[in-house]
């Protein structure tokens, strides 16, 4: 527990600082809340918003996610897809996955397997589980391209 202690506190200088990173990282801790932080989407937001305008993906993300579920904010998927896309723009993994998604779900776009195979594909470069997972799927049961079951368990 003092070593999470210890953590925020070098996490909240780092943020006060200007650093970026610390203000993700910030952002999810509230979003997420833990033993020694209250879940307040208010802070994530504001920590989410200071580290996305920096330019800093994982920020992007984690407002794309806010608004994709309404927490903490009303619920825009045009919104979430544009910070998830500045996210996977610079190579986020998460960020694609969620684009991949969208896609795949038509929350917000229009549903769209083949930019789903795309943004899939490139979270699974990065080793993202749940993007192998979503590729066997389609592969799987013939979603938007052939189906080929010797592909999925690959």
């Amino acid at each position: 527990m003092q070593d999470h202690q210890r953590a925020l506190h070098y996490f909240l200088q780092a943020a006060d600082a200007g650093n970026p990173v610390a203000m993700a990282f910030l952002g999810k801790i509230y979003l997420e809340g833990s033993d020694i932080v209250k879940q307040d989407n208010d802070t994530a937001y504001k920590y989410f918003k200071k580290a996305a305008d920096l330019g800093n993906p994982v920020g992007q993300s984690g407002l794309g996610l806010m608004y994709l579920y309404g927490k903490g904010v009303e619920k825009d998927y045009a919104k979430a897809l544009k910070y998830f896309s500045q996210a996977a723009d610079q190579g986020w993994v998460d960020g694609q996955l969620q684009l991949g998604n969208m896609y795949f779900s038509g929350m917000g776009v229009r549903r769209d397997y083949k930019m789903a195979n795309k943004f899939f594909n490139l979270a699974s470069q990065s080793g993202h589980v749940l993007a192998f997972y979503n590729l066997a799927q389609m592969h799987a049961t013939g979603t938007g391209m052939m189906r080929s079951c010797p592909t999925a368990v690959e």
